[in-house]
């Protein structure tokens, strides 16, 4: 029995509870245009998985018209020969009286070119057709000119239909299922004490599986593509996030609440910063709610359908989750128990999101390029509880800042000695300051370092000439296949990956405030430019945020290239440098000081195994150790090899004074075998990338195979004859005992290279290395900056 007390609750929780949900329809009811758009209707068609799609292939479908536009219809289909493949497919509607009323030919080159519906990728054949609801259509597909060794196959024996017009049954359903949530609150619980225990508990159990479902709903993840054992890592965090509220609220109705509204909530916002920006909420961006908080105010905000079903789930949820008596907490000494399963699972959680190895070998891989990719492939869950890790970076053993400001002591004497001020006492020659292009060229790599194979011709002519006015060699990476913004943190900034969390982005979670960097040194010597250029998306490596905190006043990407010549499906190296060109010609028509610009290539992106029409590959390997995606990938050097010859026959004409620092920021991923067959020594031969330094005016020329990115940006500063901050002086004396520093080995002055298995482990000397390089990126306001930039 109810006592007065309880009865007078119950009461107030309906009242609130209708009003939240009439409030709640009313919302609803508002958002009829997101029920306007695309409505798809997926068929059954007779093709197996494995039917090749060649001469001779047709199929045949009788659909009726759902709505009165059809916008298109998609199939899914595998095709090995990607923008080479021949022929095409014929497709036709024709109406119930056998009139056509489309026909249209689709390229065979086209095909598994598409987007995502329902999950799935398709191929897209667009029609653009107005129909008439609810009369019979015949459709047709016709393989015409399609030989078959192409092996094009039909992956899945679905065709679906998408259509453009109101979707009255889905817009219905929802406000149906509003108005039932009000029926809900006032059916009676006629329930014993006995069933309420125990349907309470079984909500609080299945707590852990609505969040999930909601999360990846609000993510627009397809939780039948994650899999079962996918899933079931997911589930781990929600049932931490679970455990940690009953310990300590000691009530499952709280914990259960707590738990869902926690992660409606991550999850709303997750799908509004996945709206304004194309990436997903990750750790890191918590550490900058502030800024966020005051760029959101610009944004409109628009939902779509998964989100008003799962206020629903939420409401429903919570509705039956406070009208069953749940009983009351655990004693004292029986709380012992929620806190040791609370510990277990924490454990757990640990154990298995702080091993990136291990995860990967799950099949579970975070892309940090575009962690939005990851999210989808393996839920958001696991893909932000394993990004923790990369928030923190080690604290050096014995650091302090006086320890480091005793570390740089010498250094900053040294830039005060040497830079401005001495000049007048002569000590220094009148120095130039030369225009100045740094060139990041995306996988440019000389593969001969790992062993003898022979090509049909030289893959890197232009290089290997260049000797006049040259400084080159082969440098050591911390990445190999990928990270690309690894490389190009340590060149900008001076700083070794080898100090940070291995598998960590340093754009992403390590740049958080005005860093010193190549670009500062340069633009507080009066360099005007300031630009980064990347020919691809602006957003990848977070790269829109860091560039200003490195001093960079502008970014361009490829929405600034119009119709570019693309090589593959990317912009090309020459294209690029036309960029480039086109940009020192604006500026010095303003402005006759120095320039300078930093740029990243994209031209020899990942992805060789497919060919594609554009690209005519002209580099075979001849003795039998390559392979068609090795082939391909040399030729894409040779490419770049062409267009850096273009860039520098552009300056090579130019009277001002221009130095150009190009490098390849890793090698390529390729196919394990080729490695196998041609790697003949040390793994770290992986790790090597060719650099050069030319300058249209006589520099010393000379050959230095012993360097890190890491140093390179001082190196070139010294090159150069400019003045030098004391954190570029304290780079290059470290060079000298220390000529490499990566993420996984160092070099010691006998060129002798050590495994960095613990950071413990290292030479004093590289601790204190450690240590300047934790001072500037963490100390934030404790931070000397004049360590780091020129004073004035």
């Amino acid at each position: 029995m109810l006592t007065r007390k309880n009865e007078k609750k119950k009461h107030i929780f309906q009242w609130i509870g209708l009003a939240v949900i009439i409030l709640y329809f009313i919302f609803a009811a508002f958002q009829y245009k997101i029920f306007q758009g695309d409505i798809f209707k997926a068929y059954k068609i007779d093709s197996p998985e494995t039917e090749v799609v060649c001469d001779g292939w047709e199929k045949k479908l009788e659909f009726t018209a759902a709505q009165r536009e059809l916008k298109y219809f998609e199939m899914t289909y595998l095709n090995p020969k990607g923008d080479t493949a021949q022929g095409h497919v014929q497709a036709e509607i024709k109406d119930s009286s056998g009139k056509s009323v489309w026909k249209k030919d689709f390229p065979a080159s086209e095909m598994r070119k598409g987007i995502y519906a329902r999950g799935i990728q398709g191929t897209v054949y667009d029609v653009n057709k107005k129909l008439k609801k609810g009369e019979s259509y015949n459709l047709s597909l016709k393989a015409v000119d399609m030989p078959k060794e192409q092996n094009i196959t039909a992956r899945r024996p679905d065709l679906t239909m998408h259509y453009y017009g109101f979707n009255t049954i889905k817009f219905c359903m929802l406000l149906g299922a509003i108005l039932m949530l009000a029926v809900l609150l006032w059916i009676p619980n006629k329930l014993n004490e006995k069933w309420n225990l125990y349907l309470s508990r079984a909500m609080f159990a299945v707590t852990p599986v609505l969040a999930f479902v909601l999360l990846e709903r609000f993510n627009q993840t397809s939780i039948r593509n994650l899999g079962v054992f996918k899933s079931s890592v997911n589930l781990l965090v929600y049932i931490l996030l679970l455990a940690f509220f009953f310990l300590i609220t000691n009530r499952t109705k709280i914990a259960s609440f707590l738990t869902i509204i926690t992660v409606s909530l991550l999850g709303l916002a997750n799908y509004f910063v996945v709206s304004f920006r194309g990436i997903d909420l990750m750790p890191i961006d918590f550490t900058s709610i502030r800024t966020a908080a005051n760029v959101a105010a610009g944004y409109e905000y628009s939902i779509n359908t998964a989100i008003l079903w799962n206020g629903v789930l939420i409401l429903g949820f919570l509705i039956v989750l406070f009208r069953l008596n749940a009983g009351k907490g655990l004693k004292k000494k029986q709380r012992l128990i929620p806190a040791a399963v609370f510990a277990g699972m924490l454990l757990v959680n640990i154990s298995v999101f702080s091993n990136t190895q291990r995860l990967r070998e799950w099949g579970i891989k975070i892309k940090l390029f575009n962690p939005s990719v990851s999210c989808k492939r393996n839920g958001y869950a696991a893909i932000f509880t394993a990004s923790l890790k990369f928030l923190v970076a080690e604290k050096p053993e014995g650091y302090s800042e006086e320890k480091v400001e005793q570390i740089m002591k010498p250094y900053v004497k040294k830039a005060e000695e040497e830079n401005r001020n001495i000049n007048v006492s002569g000590k220094k020659t009148t120095k130039q300051t030369p225009n100045v292009i740094a060139v990041m060229n995306e996988s440019f790599s000389d593969l001969s370092v790992l062993g003898d194979f022979k090509t049909n011709q030289d893959y890197m002519p232009f290089y290997h000439s260049l000797k006049k006015n040259t400084i080159k060699g082969n440098m050591y990476m911390s990445s190999f296949g990928g990270q690309t913004a690894n490389s190009e943190f340590e060149f900008l900034t001076g700083s070794s990956m080898a100090f940070l969390p291995g598998g960590s982005v340093a754009y992403q979670y390590q740049v958080k405030d005005e860093l010193g960097s190549l670009t500062t040194t340069l633009k507080e010597q009066g360099y005007q430019g300031m630009k980064a250029l990347h020919p691809y998306l602006a957003s990848g490596y977070n790269r829109e945020v860091v560039y200003p905190l490195l001093g960079f006043s502008d970014f361009l990407s490829d929405v600034d290239f119009k119709e570019p010549e693309m090589l593959r499906r990317f912009i090309s190296d020459k294209e690029n440098y036309k960029k480039v060109i086109e940009e020192y010609e604006k500026a010095k028509e303003k402005d006759s000081t120095p320039y300078y610009m930093f740029n990243v290539t994209v031209q020899n992106h990942g992805g060789y195994d497919k060919g594609y029409t554009n690209f005519n590959q002209k580099i075979h390997i001849a003795d039998g150790k390559g392979d068609e995606i090795a082939d391909r990938y040399l030729s894409l050097v040779k490419e770049s090899d062409s267009a850096f010859e273009y860039l520098v026959r552009y300056f090579e004409k130019v009277k001002e004074p221009t130095v150009i620092v190009m490098f390849g920021d890793h090698q390529p991923s390729l196919d394990v075998e080729f490695y196998n067959k041609v790697n003949n020594g040390s793994a770290q031969r992986k790790q090597k990338v060719p650099f050069v330094i030319w300058a249209n005016y006589d520099i010393k020329e000379q050959t230095v195979n012993d360097i890190s990115p890491n140093y390179l940006g001082a190196f070139l500063v010294n090159t150069l004859n400019l003045d030098e901050t004391p954190y570029e002086k304290y780079l290059l004396k470290l060079h000298k005992k220390y000529p490499v520093v990566t993420s996984h080995v160092y070099m010691d002055a006998n060129r002798q290279l050590h495994t960095i298995d613990t950071l413990d482990d290292l030479p004093e000397d590289l601790k204190e290395y450690w240590m300047v390089q934790y001072y500037h990126l963490f100390a934030k306001d404790k931070r000397d900056d004049s360590l780091f930039f020129l004073k004035e």
